[in-house]
């Protein structure tokens, strides 16, 4: 009896040992690896659409999550308004230094600031004759036990590149009249 009570006391235990097998990876250079990876072969441009945030969800902290989905709706708010202009953010990529974003990223070993995590990242974008190569920089924070980006600081060092932030950029046009 007191066997087979042992036994079935390891069952639960089994199964979350199977379940760590399927688990994200929470180091932080795997968490940019794979957003980036997502948001190129997504073809993520402007405000990413409901399904496309979905996708990149697992690797956005709840702050980023929220401001992305804030500016899908700004964007679809704008059509409605007026659907012979453009809206606020429908084309350009949100998540590099250069509008039309990047189609290989490199990520460098990451650093700690504070409590968060900063990833360098090599972006390259052979799309343009030369190719551009460019360093921008993914901070990372916890958050229920994992790493998640936080922001996005801008590397880029041509006129039209993107500058400052994303969250501060989400932010600011956010705050701005519609």
């Amino acid at each position: 009896m007191r066997t087979t009570f042992r036994l079935l006391s390891l069952i639960p235990a089994l199964f979350a040992l199977g379940g760590c097998k399927s688990a994200p990876r929470t180091d932080a250079s795997t968490v940019v690896q794979e957003f980036y990876t997502a948001t190129i072969t997504g073809h993520i441009s402007g405000a990413p659409t409901a399904e496309q945030l979905a996708t990149i969800a697992p690797y956005l902290s709840d702050t980023l999550r929220v401001l992305l989905a804030a500016t899908r709706k700004r964007s679809e708010a704008d059509v409605a308004r007026a659907p012979d202009t453009k809206p606020s953010f429908a084309e350009g990529d949100l998540f590099s230094s250069l509008f039309e974003g990047p189609n290989a990223v490199a990520v460098l070993p990451d650093s700690a600031r504070g409590p968060l995590r900063v990833a360098t990242v090599r972006m390259t974008s052979t799309d343009a004759n030369p190719a551009v190569t460019w360093i921008d920089h993914v901070v990372l924070t916890q958050q229920a036990g994992r790493y998640v980006i936080d922001d996005i600081e801008y590397g880029g060092q041509w006129d039209f590149a993107s500058k400052g932030t994303l969250r501060a950029s989400l932010v600011a046009a956010l705050a701005g009249p519609p």
